[in-house]
Formats: C-alpha cells, structure tokens, sequence
C-alpha cells in the first residue's frame, strides 16, 4: 500500500475514534500555507505544506491538479535558487544569474532572488567590460588564400584589416549550456540551435529542471554539434558577431599546423599562437559568418572583406586532415547552416568600431 494511502487511512481512524477533530478544510489551509511560503521565496518550506496538501486533496477544499502544480513548482524553484547560490559562491555569476531569473520568472514575489540577480548582473558586466578571454589583433595586411593549393583557396591576395578583438578559445560546452538556459534550443523561426543527441555533443538536458548543463568532465571542452543559428545566435547574445573568413584567417597567424592537444580537448590546453589565441587547427571544425562561394577569393574585396550573399551554404574554417595538400590556414569547407551533427563549434569576435 503507497504511504499515502497508508497516512490517510489512519488519519481517518483516529478522526472516527475521536482522538483528533477533523479539520474543515485540511488541503486548504495546507495549500494556503504553502503559498505563503512560495511568495515569500521560501520553497524548501513550501513544499512541505504542498505535500501535506496532497494527502488531503480529496476533502474537495482546493483541486489536486492545483496542488500538483504548486509542489511542482516550488520543486522547481528550489532547485534553481540553490543552485544560483552554490554558482554565485563558486564566482559562476553568469550562471548564477540564469538560475536566479528562472526562479524570478515563476515568481515575481521573491526579493531575495531579484536582488542576487542584480548583484550578478553587476558583477557580470564588470567581468566581460574588460574582454578578457579575447585578443586585440591589430590593423594590418596579410595574404589572403594561396596559389599552390585547391581552387578554391585560391588566388593568393592582399587583404587589409581594421582591428577587432577574437575570443582566445573556441566557446565551451558550459558557456554554451548557459546560453541555451537563456534562449532555448530552438529560435524564433523554429531553427534548431544544436543537435543535442548528436554523438559529438556533450551538453545534456535534464527535464525535470528544464536546465541544459555540460556533461561531466566536458565543461570546458568546445561545444560540438551546433548549427551556423545556434553559433550565430550565441555571438549575438554576447554582443559579438562571428568572424569573418578574413578575421579569422588572419588571427590563425602561426598556429601549429597539426595542433599538439589531441582530436578533441580542453580550449586551453595545446599551444597557443604568438597572438595568444588556442585550437585553431583541432578541436575541430569552426563556423565563420561568410555564405560560401568556391570563387570568392577571386573577386574579393581588398578591405574587410565580406561574403553575405543569399547561398546554400557556410563557410567552415580550420580543424585538421590527413591530406598532404591540407593547409589549415587556408582551407574552406561548407555545410548547410542548420547542419548539426558533425565535429564543428566556433568562437566569437568584436569589432572596434562596436566597442563602446
């Protein structure tokens, strides 16, 4: 027999024998007093007096399904503040922040939460104002493509760049799962954002918390799996963009040619080039923002140059191969934009003149 049943019937013995007055309305008033405790952001509480509720719920004083719902959702706020606090502890403030605003979401009335929101809004922005985790990279020329290589990396060109500061790292399985905490896996015009069931994604979903989070031991790894609206949307959230084909072949510099931190590992580990920045030739592919032409190269603009035209497909940059003619610096690839399932993630820059 299920406790429950167990507790009312005894409960129901003890009011037939007189050893305890029977309330009028027992779920009300345990509903009542777990809504009380809810609004005041007391949820640990809440859920109490709402499973106190649920063994009564048959009196007809207040409905299962609301009971249902309440415990259920101060479940789910208990989670996501406890968790605000063990992140803001740990300095986690922007994961803090989510946690906090999803409480604040379901419930307006909890001052505790809005003000920890606050407090991790502030020390967010004081963070990202100093860009730290980017590198400025300087105007200048360089030569864009080669001459010895596939038809489409060719010809060989001058290129002038205005500065622009790039991420250091491709952006994380954790930094991702924070973003898609924010927006969903999904866009405003149903664009999948990443293949969560992809085998080369690690970011797993938990239902019962709505919370997406990195899987254990990948938190800092690239985010794999994501589509060219997923990397897009991210960039845009942070207030970046995604670099051009020109920034990025630019800020690749002289990276090693074959990396030396295996297929597939942490952002930061490898060597850097001498601008600092890691892992542009493994950890696999990166989405750039370019529409993929095979003849850009050959009618390219000389200054920050630009290929947004309306085409099939994106443009794929880095990663490594066992192909003799391979360079990393300059070879292209191209995928569909909302192509999911394979070993590309992608890392953000800023322009100068959008600096404020």
């Amino acid at each position: 027999m299920k406790m429950k049943n167990v507790y009312v019937l005894l409960l129901g013995l003890s009011y037939a024998l007189g050893l305890q007055a029977a309330p009028m309305s027992s779920a009300r008033s345990y509903y009542e007093k777990g809504m009380h405790y809810f609004l005041i952001g007391d949820y640990k509480a809440a859920e109490f007096q709402f499973e106190y509720a649920s063994f009564h719920d048959g009196d007809g004083s207040v409905s299962s399904d609301s009971v249902r719902i309440m415990r259920n959702l101060a479940t789910y706020c208990k989670i996501h503040k406890d968790s605000g606090y063990v992140c803001y502890d740990g300095r986690r403030y922007d994961e803090a922040y989510v946690h906090y605003s999803l409480v604040s979401q379901k419930n307006g009335s909890d001052t505790d939460c809005r003000e920890m929101m606050s407090i991790c809004y502030d020390k967010c922005k004081m963070m990202s104002d100093s860009y730290s985790g980017m590198v400025r990279m300087e105007p200048g020329y360089f030569m864009m493509g080669r001459n010895d290589g596939p038809d489409n990396e060719k010809p060989s060109h001058a290129v002038r760049l205005d500065s622009f500061y790039i991420d250091k790292c491709e952006v994380s399985n954790a930094q991702y799962a924070l973003f898609l905490n924010q927006k969903g896996v999904y866009d405003s015009e149903n664009h999948i954002r990443i293949c969560i069931d992809s085998p080369m994604c690690h970011i797993r979903y938990d239902a019962v918390a709505n919370w997406y989070s990195a899987e254990a031991g990948y938190e800092d790894f690239p985010v794999l799996g994501v589509t060219w609206y997923g990397a897009n949307d991210y960039a845009q959230w942070k207030g970046k963009s995604l670099p051009t084909e020109a920034q990025w072949e630019y800020a690749f510099g002289d990276s090693p040619q074959d990396g030396d931190g295996g297929y597939y590992h942490n952002v930061k580990s490898g060597k850097p080039n001498s601008y600092g920045i890691y892992g542009m030739t493994d950890n696999g592919r990166e989405w750039v923002s370019d529409s993929y032409s095979g003849v850009a190269y050959q009618c390219s603009d000389t200054r920050n140059p630009e290929h947004h035209e309306v085409r099939e497909y994106k443009t794929v940059r880095g990663g490594a191969s066992l192909d003799d003619d391979f360079n990393p610096k300059t070879f292209r690839d191209y995928e569909r934009p909302g192509f999911g399932r394979g070993s590309i993630g992608f890392r953000c820059v800023k322009n100068i003149a959008s600096v404020k």
